[in-house]
């Protein structure tokens, strides 16, 4: 059974493009803050998967001979 309730919450398309606090640390004291977001946290597993491929995709010129 689908809950109508969970589609009340959007009250506007443009919801979907809010940024949200993911992970949120004040450090020294209060006197920083540091916040990883949405955006950010997408970025960082867009940039992990592009760093695996690369090194995964490139043989460091180990070619296999024909031999």
């Amino acid at each position: 059974m689908l809950n109508n309730s969970l589609f009340l919450e959007i009250t506007s398309p443009l919801d979907q493009f809010e940024i949200r606090d993911i992970l949120n640390l004040e450090v020294l004291g209060g006197n920083f803050h540091f916040s990883i977001t949405n955006i950010a946290f997408y970025l960082i597993v867009g940039t992990f998967i592009i760093l695996v491929s690369s090194l995964l995709a490139t043989n460091y010129n180990k070619l296999v001979s024909n031999n």
